[in-house]
């Protein structure tokens, strides 16, 4: 079974902001791969944030993609795209 995935609004305002070669990948990532998986270990770059029971990030060079993901249900939520120095601020 395929997760469901969700997109929050300030995620799809910050990924607009990201650089455009760094902006291409994610969205590569988020709209193309994520969907169609059934298994976390196909993302590549996927790190668990110490602490957090379902948060994850990828890293995109300088630039962090935060992820919430309830395998129980099998939702992925894309919750934030900010660079490196930000993104601990505000997420999670």
């Amino acid at each position: 079974m395929k997760f469901q995935v969700l997109y929050k609004k300030t995620f799809l305002k910050e990924l607009k902001k990201l650089p455009k070669d760094i902006r291409i990948k994610a969205e590569h990532l988020c709209f193309d791969i994520l969907p169609e998986i059934e298994n976390l270990a196909v993302i590549r770059g996927l790190e668990k944030l110490v602490g957090y029971e379902n948060f994850y990030k990828v890293r995109f060079g300088d630039y962090r993609i935060g992820i919430e993901i309830d395998i129980q249900s099998k939702i992925i939520e894309c919750c934030r795209a900010m660079h490196r120095k930000e993104i601990y601020r505000y997420y999670p």
